[in-house]
């Protein structure tokens, strides 16, 4: 027994410094290119943003449905979900790159002076972000503290909060990078990429035996999600698109060149089209390793995705900052939670000494 934990240690100790070396590699990427570097770790946060909130999300919902997929889930989505805390800290060098990520604090002249004024600054900016994150850690913290009804209850009320909050950090985070530009439909649309993420998390990182019929549900809802998203975008893309307004068609116009349009289609194909063909097959829906496969692809779709949405503007060496940032973040991520356990393995030896 002691000598997994030392090795967890060791692996935790490791993943943080790594983690530390591409934080500090982004620094001096900054240096020489600051806005492809802060959209690169805009990336990086929102990618392992979904999973954390979409873990946190998974886990509210159980908590007031119940069944079987909760169960099988909660070895990747309970740790995620309690390291949403980690993301207030994430979202520091976001606060401080604003005048390099977004257009509104460098040509307010492009924005409408009372939106200016009364919602598209940067200290409502910060304020709006802390609501929600703090928000999401507080839940984070309580939920595993109550059971019953009174568990059920800060569900509901969480749900409730994280359906608010939302579409205004989705707005702020994605769309303020290219105002005026706006999407009503885009709070939903992230709203529903988080879920898609946590499931996909799940289905590559959850332990389970082999012919676990709870696969199966993570598989359906997985496929449930994948179809949600792709009708959203999809009616999305058709509404503006019919529209014809200068405004909109100025985004797409922007992503219609190369890698833009590359990073999009491929995006596409693993988040959407594989998924949803793989999922409607049984023998892939309810077996763990192809459901691995699948959760797999998601998640690299949805990087993509990501990048498609945020890193057009900066151009650059935004996307190899991304990819760099989504990397540091993770060993981050994996350190921390890797420490946990070491330290949850720790107290309870002790405890079993005494």
């Amino acid at each position: 027994m002691i000598w997994p934990q030392y090795r967890r240690k060791a692996m935790a100790g490791a993943a943080l410094v790594a983690a530390a070396w591409l934080g500090g590699l982004l620094v001096v990427a900054a240096v020489f290119d600051v806005r492809a570097a802060a959209a690169g770790w805009l990336i990086g946060f929102v990618f392992w943003a979904q999973i954390l909130v979409g873990a946190l999300t998974l886990t509210m919902i159980h908590r007031l449905t119940g069944g079987r997929w909760g169960e099988f889930a909660a070895p990747a989505i309970v740790p995620a979900a309690a390291a949403t805390p980690l993301l207030m800290l994430l979202a520091l060098p976001l606060f401080v790159a604003i005048p390099a990520l977004y257009p509104w604090p460098q040509h307010p002249a492009s924005i409408k002076p009372d939106v200016l004024s009364y919602y598209l600054n940067t200290p409502w900016f910060v304020v709006r972000s802390m609501v929600a994150l703090i928000g999401w850690a507080a839940l984070a913290i309580l939920l595993p503290r109550y059971d019953r009804w009174r568990g059920q209850l800060l569900a509901g009320l969480g749900l409730a909060f994280h359906a608010l909050v939302v579409s205004g950090v989705s707005i702020d985070w994605f769309l303020s990078r290219e105002a005026p530009f706006t999407s009503s439909s885009f709070g939903a649309s992230v709203a529903i990429c988080c879920l898609v993420a946590a499931l996909a998390w799940t289905a590559v990182t959850a332990p389970a035996p082999q012919g676990d019929p709870a696969i199966g549900d993570i598989g359906s809802l997985l496929l449930a999600t994948v179809l949600g998203i792709t009708y959203i975008d999809f009616m999305a893309v058709l509404v503006i698109w019919y529209g014809d307004l200068p405004r909109e068609d100025a985004w797409f116009v922007e992503r219609g060149g190369l890698p833009w349009m590359a990073l999009g289609v491929v995006a596409f194909i693993l988040a959407s089209l594989l998924p949803i063909f793989a999922l409607m097959l049984s023998r892939v829906r309810n077996e763990q390793r192809p459901l691995r496969a699948v959760g797999a692809c998601v998640l690299v779709g949805l990087a993509c995705y990501d990048a498609y949405l945020i890193a057009p503007p900066s151009h650059g060496m935004t996307l190899l900052a991304g990819v760099v940032a989504i990397i540091a973040i993770g060993l981050a991520f994996i350190g921390v939670l890797m420490s946990g356990i070491a330290l949850l393995i720790t107290s309870r030896e002790v405890a079993d000494a005494s």
